[in-house]
Protein backbone atom coordinates (compact mmCIF):
# COMPACT_ATOMS: atom_id res chain seq x y z
CA UNK A 1 0.00 0.00 0.00
CA UNK A 2 1.33 3.70 -1.07
CA UNK A 3 0.38 5.86 2.33
CA UNK A 4 2.46 8.93 1.26
CA UNK A 5 1.98 12.48 2.11
CA UNK A 6 3.11 15.37 -0.07
CA UNK A 7 3.22 19.65 1.37
CA UNK A 8 4.71 22.49 -0.91
CA UNK A 9 4.72 25.91 0.62
CA UNK A 10 2.74 28.71 -1.60
CA UNK A 11 3.04 31.73 -1.30
CA UNK A 12 -0.44 32.91 -2.02
CA UNK A 13 -3.49 33.94 -0.04
CA UNK A 14 -5.57 30.74 0.94
CA UNK A 15 -8.82 32.21 -1.32
CA UNK A 16 -6.81 32.05 -4.37
CA UNK A 17 -5.24 28.42 -3.90
CA UNK A 18 -8.80 27.25 -2.80
CA UNK A 19 -10.46 29.05 -5.82
CA UNK A 20 -7.61 26.73 -7.86
CA UNK A 21 -8.48 23.82 -6.59
CA UNK A 22 -12.28 24.28 -7.34
CA UNK A 23 -11.64 25.32 -11.00
CA UNK A 24 -9.30 21.63 -11.54
CA UNK A 25 -12.63 20.13 -10.53
CA UNK A 26 -14.19 21.54 -13.82
CA UNK A 27 -11.19 21.77 -15.91
CA UNK A 28 -8.61 18.88 -14.66
CA UNK A 29 -6.96 18.95 -17.86
CA UNK A 30 -5.57 22.54 -16.85
CA UNK A 31 -3.72 21.19 -13.93
CA UNK A 32 -3.46 17.45 -14.52
CA UNK A 33 -0.64 15.96 -16.09
CA UNK A 34 -1.91 13.46 -19.30
CA UNK A 35 -5.59 14.95 -18.53
CA UNK A 36 -7.04 14.58 -22.35
CA UNK A 37 -11.03 14.93 -21.74
CA UNK A 38 -12.91 14.77 -18.58
CA UNK A 39 -16.51 14.86 -17.68
CA UNK A 40 -18.76 15.04 -15.09
CA UNK A 41 -21.41 12.34 -14.46
CA UNK A 42 -23.14 13.31 -11.19
CA UNK A 43 -23.06 16.64 -9.16
CA UNK A 44 -24.90 17.49 -5.74
CA UNK A 45 -24.01 20.70 -3.45
CA UNK A 46 -20.21 19.21 -2.50
CA UNK A 47 -19.85 15.66 -4.48
CA UNK A 48 -19.57 15.31 -7.91
CA UNK A 49 -18.65 11.99 -10.28
CA UNK A 50 -15.93 12.56 -12.56
CA UNK A 51 -14.31 10.46 -15.20
CA UNK A 52 -11.46 11.50 -17.42
CA UNK A 53 -9.21 9.67 -19.42
CA UNK A 54 -5.16 10.34 -17.98
CA UNK A 55 -2.30 8.85 -19.98
CA UNK A 56 -4.82 6.85 -22.14
CA UNK A 57 -6.54 5.24 -19.03
CA UNK A 58 -9.92 5.32 -17.97
CA UNK A 59 -10.26 6.99 -14.16
CA UNK A 60 -13.31 7.35 -12.48
CA UNK A 61 -13.63 8.87 -9.33
CA UNK A 62 -16.23 10.64 -6.59
CA UNK A 63 -15.40 13.72 -4.88
CA UNK A 64 -16.28 15.01 -1.76
CA UNK A 65 -16.11 18.74 -1.35
CA UNK A 66 -15.39 19.67 2.39
CA UNK A 67 -14.80 23.70 1.80
CA UNK A 68 -14.80 24.84 5.99
CA UNK A 69 -12.02 21.94 5.93
CA UNK A 70 -10.36 23.42 2.52
CA UNK A 71 -10.43 19.66 1.89
CA UNK A 72 -11.04 18.08 -1.46
CA UNK A 73 -11.49 13.99 -1.05
CA UNK A 74 -10.85 12.12 -4.26
CA UNK A 75 -11.85 8.34 -4.12
CA UNK A 76 -11.06 6.29 -6.74
CA UNK A 77 -14.08 4.59 -8.38
CA UNK A 78 -11.90 2.71 -11.39
CA UNK A 79 -8.64 3.03 -11.98
CA UNK A 80 -6.49 0.26 -14.01
CA UNK A 81 -3.98 -0.32 -11.34
CA UNK A 82 -5.06 1.26 -7.79
CA UNK A 83 -8.31 1.56 -5.55
CA UNK A 84 -8.18 4.23 -2.64
CA UNK A 85 -8.26 7.91 -1.93
CA UNK A 86 -6.25 11.23 -2.61
CA UNK A 87 -6.98 13.93 -0.29
CA UNK A 88 -6.07 17.71 -1.05
CA UNK A 89 -5.87 20.63 1.42
CA UNK A 90 -5.04 23.98 2.12
CA UNK A 91 -2.94 23.96 5.34
CA UNK A 92 -3.31 27.96 6.85
CA UNK A 93 0.07 28.58 8.52
CA UNK A 94 -1.05 31.79 10.02
CA UNK A 95 -4.82 32.21 11.13
CA UNK A 96 -4.27 35.80 12.12
CA UNK A 97 -2.76 36.89 8.64
CA UNK A 98 -4.54 36.57 5.46
CA UNK A 99 -0.69 37.48 3.43
CA UNK A 100 0.97 34.13 5.41
CA UNK A 101 2.03 31.74 2.71
CA UNK A 102 -0.71 28.40 2.63
CA UNK A 103 0.75 24.30 2.72
CA UNK A 104 -0.98 22.63 0.00
CA UNK A 105 -1.21 19.06 1.09
CA UNK A 106 -1.43 15.72 -1.24
CA UNK A 107 -2.79 12.70 1.00
CA UNK A 108 -2.60 9.27 -0.60
CA UNK A 109 -3.80 6.05 0.41
CA UNK A 110 -3.21 4.13 -2.38
CA UNK A 111 -3.54 0.58 -3.19
CA UNK A 112 -2.34 -1.78 -5.87
CA UNK A 113 -5.06 -3.67 -7.70
CA UNK A 114 -2.80 -6.58 -8.83
CA UNK A 115 1.43 -7.11 -9.04
CA UNK A 116 1.12 -8.87 -11.95
CA UNK A 117 0.94 -5.65 -13.96
CA UNK A 118 3.61 -4.18 -12.49
CA UNK A 119 5.16 -2.78 -15.37
CA UNK A 120 2.70 -2.69 -17.82
CA UNK A 121 0.99 -0.02 -16.20
CA UNK A 122 1.78 3.36 -14.57
CA UNK A 123 3.30 2.67 -10.91
CA UNK A 124 3.65 3.88 -7.79
CA UNK A 125 6.44 6.17 -9.14
CA UNK A 126 5.28 7.47 -11.76
CA UNK A 127 1.42 8.54 -9.62
CA UNK A 128 3.83 11.09 -7.11
CA UNK A 129 5.46 12.15 -10.14
CA UNK A 130 2.37 13.27 -11.43
CA UNK A 131 0.95 14.55 -8.49
CA UNK A 132 4.14 16.33 -7.43
CA UNK A 133 3.72 18.34 -11.01
CA UNK A 134 0.56 19.07 -10.72
CA UNK A 135 1.67 20.41 -7.02
CA UNK A 136 4.06 22.45 -8.05
CA UNK A 137 2.20 24.05 -11.60
CA UNK A 138 -0.45 24.94 -8.77
CA UNK A 139 2.10 26.42 -6.54
CA UNK A 140 3.83 28.56 -9.12
CA UNK A 141 0.48 29.87 -10.94
CA UNK A 142 -0.91 30.92 -7.40
CA UNK A 143 1.99 32.47 -6.56
CA UNK A 144 1.76 34.59 -9.93
CA UNK A 145 -1.66 35.83 -9.46
CA UNK A 146 -0.44 37.36 -6.31
CA UNK A 147 -0.01 40.85 -6.14
CA UNK A 148 3.71 41.75 -6.00
CA UNK A 149 4.35 43.99 -2.85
Amino acid sequence: MLVKTLQVLVHAEHDTLWNMLLDRLQNPERYLPGVKEARVLEKTDNVMVREMRQHGELVKERITIRPFESEIRHELLEHPQFTGTIVTKVVRTARQSPVAPQHLEYHLELQRKSFLTEGLLRGEEEIVADIEAEMHGLKSRAEEMEPRS
